[in-house]
């Protein structure tokens, strides 16, 4: 087989393993909601093991994506409820976060016009108005060093 030939290979090897990533993440996200619904509704493990055997498994772990999905689905007629959480909300990283954004204004201060310089770098940066927006300690990170790399500079 050409060189061309081996590149075309290796790039839909490429794709079919992120497809199948995003297939398994798929799939244990969904066998983590059973396992959830399992303990939130309570079910005993007979009881369990009677649901489902409706698809004619005697685990979660055999079932597909549709079926899990009409399991969960079945498990919220039941009373579970999918916890759902906040994109605003900064989870358990806040006092990271919060002691990320303090350093970055303390550093900014050190340039001149390091106010207007340091609203630009986290507009471009993080995509965010301002710092207080900005909740994604990567990108927190990522404005730290080009402002500590601004100072060098000056």
């Amino acid at each position: 087989m050409n060189a061309g030939g081996e590149d075309k290979k290796k790039g839909w090897s490429t794709y079919a393993t992120k497809k199948t990533d995003k297939f398994q993440e798929r799939r244990n996200g969904l066998l983590a909601l059973v396992h959830i619904a399992k303990k939130e509704i309570p079910l005993s493990d007979d009881e369990y093991r009677d649901v489902i055997a409706y698809w004619g498994v005697r685990s979660s772990a055999a079932m597909s994506i549709p079926e899990l999905e009409e399991l969960v689905k079945y498990f919220e007629s039941l009373g579970f409820k999918k916890k759902v959480s906040d994109p605003r909300d900064p989870g358990s990283g806040v006092g990271q976060i919060k002691a990320l954004q303090e350093r970055i204004r303390a550093e900014a201060k050190k340039l001149s016009n390091g106010e207007q310089r340091l609203k630009g770098l986290v507009k471009k940066i993080a995509k965010a108005d301002d710092l207080k927006a900005c909740r994604n300690i990567k990108k927190l990170k990522q404005v730290l060093k080009v402002v500590r790399l601004l100072q060098d500079r000056e």
